[in-house]
């Protein structure tokens, strides 16, 4: 299903739909438009549908970044705080902050201009002009059958690079990284005539079991490289080039390593393509090491990973975005078919040991009214010997998961079925909708998170709440089709406490609710049930919460979930001021985001100091399904510099005008003086 552009009812302009993402955005015209249908070859970037309108203007609602692409490349780039831009002959212009990939074609002089917090473009009269959308979503190509040997797998392994849209530096965009094909295990090896090795020269010699195979997925897809059997892990290239992924810090880390130096240098040579701009990472790297990048970006991909190796990672490592994803599999075939998944989020795999002993989570400090129910006790009891503590992790990472038996403490549980189940969402254009259960009178007052769920004016939200409701009602709220619900209430042994006795969820067969939040005490099993038996993933506790310290979660998930941050994002932001936020955790696919922030990356604010109107503020992102790894986001503070996404971007000493710049221009956390601010909120002002 591909994106739409329609004129819209109410002013002269078109709404751009993408019905994969449930993402819109408006472009206004000078007058009413009739978008008539056009071939999408006629633009030099992919597009999945194209229309043309006669206009005299196009008016971008929205403060933003506008790249000016001309026949051999990006040309120019129009920045909001320049105020104006006059540009002669034809060209592609790329909107920056659409949900989507969206391009307007014209073939006449133009005028860019900034108006109050709108971007006009202006051009010779009324003129033709094209308009070209992509859907930022992708879907595997195939399914690899393959035996269970490790030699077949290494095979079917080999094939994930097949899905890379280019061999060049620019793979490290998001968009030119497609979905990996799908493996599943089977009595011959089989494989789509459509699904082929890249054939980049590149191999991944390790020996033939899976606890070698999988930490290596990931850069064997980024690579494009042929994993092959071998008695010591190496990489070899078709120059004879060879490079040791065992000495000193041990296989899987080295392994890692690699990923992540490869992937930050190709982030860096890029600038020499297609978007030739001012990147952050790419200054602080040339400061300190002596490479001619131009010559790095015209080698092909095998000898320019020789001249990546040569550099020593201890020389890039601070540059390197904070890791979206760092994952502790069993390393058994039953892990097999979650690896195209972690391969297209670039997750850095770990393989784990035996994981015999047992945790505890920790809960709360109890001191008030908890959320359980004070006539039976919590779940934690019956599941305590399953629990198991993941090995730290030696580099910045976002996100962590398991993938395997027993109950993780502190990271995300990852389900094969959820992975493959989002997959299969079946795109829908209509509202977000949301239900909110409250199923204790006491805590009315939590039913307030409804509001905040609609912060985000860029999306329509058909939300409802509920109270006080009973098992068959909360049973079919689950089993109907819905965006997300938002549970606030008790959970036991027995299930979710409703006025009318407990609903197991063990019960249930069919869940049709996408994800949720269980705001309750020990809610792990009743919400692992619901990702069994349909749902991809929702937030979760691991033990026993106060409940004012539970009111304080459920509304900040809720101005997360609706900032754009996905349900591992969300837990993680309310973890950086919430001291016992720890006890919310994420089940399932936690990469779900319920909508696209303002600027389709999710910011984080902390200040650090404020003296003499002087704001010192550490600046954070954090990956989106719009704008993944790789992604490259300019702040409005700086006309020219952008910075990779993910984790710390800087730190800004900001007069207050400039720290307004960025509160004006989002839902975004800010964190000060221990205390959270919500920038819609406040103003610089009001912190001093």
């Amino acid at each position: 299903m591909e994106p739409t552009v329609t004129a819209l009812d109410d002013r002269p302009g078109v709404r751009v739909v993408d019905p994969i993402e449930s993402a819109q955005f408006e472009l206004w015209t000078a007058s009413p438009v009739k978008p008539v249908s056009v071939s999408p070859d006629m633009f030099r970037f992919p597009v999945g549908n194209a229309v043309e309108i006669s206009t005299s203007r196009v008016v971008v609602p929205e403060l933003t970044s506008i790249y000016l692409h001309g026949e051999d490349g990006l040309a120019e780039t129009f920045d909001p705080s320049d105020g104006r831009l006059r540009v002669e002959g034809a060209r592609t212009l790329e909107i920056n902050s659409a949900p989507t990939k969206l391009y307007l074609r014209v073939g006449c002089p133009l005028v860019v201009t900034r108006e109050e917090s709108r971007v006009v473009v202006r051009f010779d009269g009324v003129v033709d002009v094209q308009v070209g959308v992509r859907s930022l979503h992708d879907q595997p190509a195939g399914t690899i059958t393959t035996p269970e040997r490790p030699e077949d797998v290494m095979r079917a392994v080999s094939l994930l690079g097949s899905a890379l849209k280019t061999t060049s530096p620019e793979r490290s965009f998001p968009t030119l990284r497609g979905h990996p094909p799908l493996i599943e295990t089977g009595d011959v090896f089989a494989v789509p005539d459509s699904i082929e090795q890249p054939g980049t020269g590149i191999q991944v010699e390790v020996p033939p079991e899976y606890k070698y195979v999988y930490p290596a997925v990931s850069l064997a897809y980024y690579l494009g490289a042929e994993i092959v059997p071998g008695t010591h892990p190496q990489l070899v290239t078709e120059n004879g080039f060879t490079y040791d992924l065992k000495g000193g810090v041990g296989y899987e880390r080295r392994v890692g390593r690699v990923l992540r130096q490869v992937f930050v240098l190709d982030c860096v040579v890029r600038t020499e393509g297609y978007y030739q701009i001012a990147l952050h990472e790419r200054h602080r790297l040339e400061e300190r090491l002596d490479v001619d990048v131009g010559w790095l970006y015209e080698l092909p991909l095998a000898a320019r990973l020789e001249q990546y190796l040569d550099v020593p990672y201890d020389a890039v490592a601070d540059v390197i975005p904070a890791w979206p994803l760092t994952v502790d599999v069993d390393p058994s075939v039953s892990s097999l078919d979650t690896m195209p998944f972690l391969a297209a989020e670039l997750a850095v795999v770990r393989t784990t040991p035996d994981r015999s002993r047992s945790a505890t989570p920790t809960p709360d400090v109890i001191t008030d009214f908890q959320r359980t129910d004070s006539n039976s006790g919590s779940g934690s009891e019956g599941v305590s010997s399953r629990f198991v503590t993941p090995d730290s992790v030696s580099f910045d990472t976002v996100g962590r998961a398991w993938v395997g038996d027993g109950v993780p403490v502190g990271v995300n549980k990852l389900t094969s079925g959820s992975l493959h189940r989002s997959l299969d969402v079946d795109p829908d254009p209509s509202p977000i909708q949301i239900h909110v259960v409250c199923n204790d009178p006491a805590m009315q007052a939590e039913r307030t998170v409804s509001e905040y769920y609609q912060l985000n004016e860029r999306h329509q939200f058909d939300i409802t709440v509920h109270a006080n409701v009973e098992t068959g009602e909360l049973r079919a709220l689950l089993e109907q089709d819905a965006d997300f619900l938002h549970y606030i209430g008790h959970v036991t042994d027995d299930g979710i406490v409703c006025p009318d006795g407990h609903l197991d969820t063990e019960v249930l067969s069919n869940v049709s609710v996408k994800a949720f939040l269980l705001n309750a005490c020990d809610s792990h099993e009743q919400g692992r049930q619901l990702v069994e038996a349909g749902s991809l993933g929702g937030i979760i506790t691991l033990s026993d919460v106060a409940d004012t310290v539970a009111t304080r979660a459920g509304t900040q998930l809720a101005r997360l979930l609706a900032a754009g941050h996905t349900l591992h994002t969300s837990t993680t932001v309310l973890q950086t001021h919430l001291l016992s936020g720890t006890n919310w955790l994420t089940i399932g696919n936690a990469t779900l985001s319920l909508c696209h922030s303002q600027s389709g990356v999710p910011l984080y604010l902390r200040i650090l100091e404020a003296e003499d109107g002087i704001f010192k503020s550490e600046i954070s992102t954090f990956v989106s399904p719009s704008h993944g790894l790789g992604s490259a986001i300019k702040l409005r503070i700086d006309s020219e510099t952008r910075y990779l996404v993910s984790g710390k971007l800087d730190t800004f000493d900001l007069p207050a005008a400039e720290l307004d710049k960025i509160l004006e221009g989002d839902i975004i956390p800010v964190d000060y003086d221990k205390e959270r601010y919500w920038s819609d909120e406040i103003s610089a002002a009001d912190l001093i």
